[in-house]
């Protein structure tokens, strides 16, 4: 009786974290390496960092704060192209990871910007309070 209890307990952790209480996490590493140009494998590296870290804060008692911050700044994740402020003719004229666009160098960046920069400041401050 006791092994069919762990069974359901188990299926309900399963069923709760498919239906959205835990970050999408593959979504974001998904969403990254598009940015960057990524393949499966820089995925699948992304989604074990990612765990690794989470399994680390719910090691450390921060879990729900760690789910929560990346819940708040998964919508306000986006790529963007940024330039360098280096002056190039070609992609020769460029540094490792940036390109030559209109004249300069420019390369892609994943994170929250702008305006949207102190939206998850609370839930930033519960999370470096786990440190």
């Amino acid at each position: 009786m006791v092994q069919k209890n762990l069974l359901f307990a188990g299926l309900g952790l399963v069923v709760a974290f498919a239906t959205g209480c835990a970050p999408d996490i593959a979504g974001i590493c998904e969403r990254q390496e598009a940015c960057y140009g990524g393949n499966e494998a820089d995925i699948d590296a992304c989604i074990a960092t990612y765990e690794g870290q989470r399994d680390t804060a719910y090691g450390i008692g921060c879990g729900e704060e760690f789910d929560t911050i990346v819940a708040c700044t998964d919508p306000l994740l986006e790529c963007s192209s940024q330039s360098t402020g280096e002056m190039c003719m070609s992609n020769a004229d460029c540094n490792g990871g940036t390109v030559c666009s209109n004249g300069q160098c420019t390369g892609k960046s994943f994170g929250v910007r702008g305006a949207d920069a102190d939206t998850c400041e609370a839930e930033q401050s519960a999370y470096s309070r786990c440190d």
